[in-house]
This record gives C-alpha cells, structure tokens and sequence, in this order.
C-alpha cells in the first residue's frame, strides 16, 4: 500500500512537494486555501523542476481539502504553513491524527518544529528545510508550480522519514539527510535573509541580485547575523552548494566577479521572488519575526548589536501595515539611518 501524506498548507512549496510526490506514486491529500481547490478543480495541478520536468496531476488524482480533517489517516504530514500558523494549524491537526503519523515541519525558522510538538507531544515531529523558491505561474487552468532556484531538501536524519525519503525521490526529488537539523535551519536562515531586501525592493529575485546596492545590504544583514552566531558558538551547517559562509564575502563583489563566481552556486528562474514578497503583494503577514527577528533576538541575548536586521523587521511591518505590497524601496533606503 502506498505512503499517505497529508499536506497541511499547501501554498506553493507544499502544493509543489506534494505534487512531486503524488506523481511518484505516493497517496496525497493537500490542504490549503479554497483558491487552491477551485484551481485544482478547474485544470488539475503540475509542479516543474528547475530543469523544467513537469509532473501534472488531474484533479481526480490528488485530493484537495480546506479542512485539517482530511488529514485524517495520513502516515506522514507535511506541515507547510507560514510560521506564525504552526501553533493553529498544529491544533487543528490534533484530533485528526493516527497514533503513529509522523509530522515534517518544511518552514521556515527555528522554532516551528518545537511550536508543533509543544500542541503534538505524542507525535514524532521532524525538522526539514526546502531551500529553493517554488513560484505559481499564471498559466490557467489549473495550478502550475515551478522550481525556481536549486536545492534539495533536508531531512532531520531520523527512522521515521526513511519511507518520506524514497517517496521524495521516486518523485523527483532530492533529498538529503543531516544529523543536527538546527544547524541546517540557521543555514537556510541566513540565505532567507534576502527575503526581507527582495520583499522591499519590489524586484525579481533575478534583478534583485543583479543590483550590487541590494546584494551589499543583504551581505552586511549576514555579516550581523554571523557576528551573533560566532560568540553564541553555534556553526551554521553547509549543505550541498548551501555555503552560507561565503555569502557575504561574495555578495558585495562587483557586478562582473559577482556573476561569475555565484553562477554555479545557484539558478534562478526570471520570475523567482520571495515568498515574503509574495505576502506583501497579498496583503498577508509575513515571517519577517522568524527570520531578521531571530538574528534580532540572538543579538540581544549574546550582546551583539543588529541595527540592520533590526530595520530591515522595522520596514517589512510598515509595509505590512500599509497594505499597499512591497515599498518597492531602493538600496539606500534599506540601511539604517545614514549609514551606506
């Protein structure tokens, strides 16, 4: 009988992992907005990797429900919902879940696996991390998911995900397996940095990147969050061509080094932007407090000041509250104070 897995948040990484799977042969339920259900409904669902293999899935093949009760049975749940969710969709999940259902948190941050098991204490819950940006085109009918940066998904290297891991890789998937998942999740936190700098500037990825003012405040957003991290002892872990050590010294390069030297750490498709971009342009709260606000919270438990991060989280919620999507803010603007 084939592996059962229920996705809790199917946005687009959960929309994209669950389709891979289904694809691969695995019983999916994905559980996610109605605007989700209406699209699957309309046109079915296809997730495409970077290299453009596109798995499509009719609506008839891969359930889709609003509801945590479609849950029900799962062996596995991928929990993909914004952090800020956790501690709700966790709670909704609870009744709903078998004795031995395994839950794999695949957010962002640090503390979504401990929120989890905090309403999930019978439950075996594992840390995971999806390092590339999946975007849904506006290909209709129906939902089109696609890769649009490179990386492979890490696994806390535990029992209960062996038979996750080869569903993953039937669908396409890589995956790889790490012992000290909290210092792949610092990892992955350092590059979701950029978020905040993307989500401000109202730019692609792409073009975000290409523009050497942003790439020099994201390099010194990094160089906070390293500053913090080395008097709290804690070695951010470097997985596949995941180098975060190297990020800062290669970001503020010019425009010409730059693009030789950080082709082959990472592919971007041209329409490729943050999620947190994609929160302001929706009108949705964003993990802006899991992501700068952790390297804010670090800093000022070891004593080491982030006044960049701390702005960064500053102008992230004022956009958030003016409602208007991103600031569309230039590199200058991004910096505290007067400081270039």
């Amino acid at each position: 009988m084939s592996l059962h897995i229920a996705v809790m948040g199917a946005g687009c990484i959960g929309g994209w992992v669950g389709t891979r799977l289904a694809a691969g042969g695995a019983r999916v339920t994905l559980i996610g907005r109605p605007r989700l259900a209406e699209a699957v409904d309309q046109g079915g669902i296809s997730a495409a990797t970077l290299s453009r293999d596109r798995a499509h899935l009719d609506a008839a093949d891969i359930p889709v429900a609003t509801t945590a009760e479609a849950a029900r049975n799962a062996d596995v749940v991928l929990l993909c919902v914004k952090g800020r969710d956790t501690v709700a969709a966790a709670q909704a999940l609870a009744p709903h879940l078998h004795d031995n259902a395994v839950v794999v948190s695949l957010q962002n941050g640090l503390d979504n696996p401990d929120r989890a098991r905090g309403v999930l204490p019978a439950h075996t819950v594992v840390p995971g991390m999806v390092p590339f940006n999946v975007v849904w085109t506006d290909a209709a009918p129906g939902v089109h998911l696609q890769q649009a940066t490179s990386g492979e998904v890490v696994l806390e290297d535990v029992p209960e995900v062996l038979p996750l891991v080869q569903a993953l890789k039937r669908g396409g998937v890589p995956v790889h397996l790490h012992p000290t998942m909290r210092l792949v999740q610092w990892a992955k936190l350092l590059l979701n940095l950029n978020n905040a700098v993307n989500a401000l500037s109202g730019c692609s990825l792409r073009d975000e990147l290409s523009d050497r003012g942003y790439r020099r405040v994201l390099a010194a957003a990094m160089n906070e969050a390293w500053a913090a991290l080395r008097v709290a002892q804690i070695q951010p872990a470097a997985v596949g061509r995941m180098r975060p050590a190297l990020a800062p010294w290669i970001l503020p390069l010019p425009n010409v080094l730059f693009r030789v030297l950080a082709a082959p750490m990472i592919r971007i498709d041209p329409t490729a932007r943050s999620s947190m971009a994609d929160d302001l342009a929706r009108g949705r709260p964003t993990e802006i407090d899991d992501i700068n606000g952790a390297v804010v919270a670090l800093g000022q438990d070891v004593g080491v000041p982030t006044p960049l991060n701390a702005h960064l989280v500053a102008l992230v919620h004022a956009a958030e509250a003016a409602g208007q999507g991103s600031p569309r803010l230039p590199p200058a603007a991004l910096w505290p104070g007067d400081t270039p």
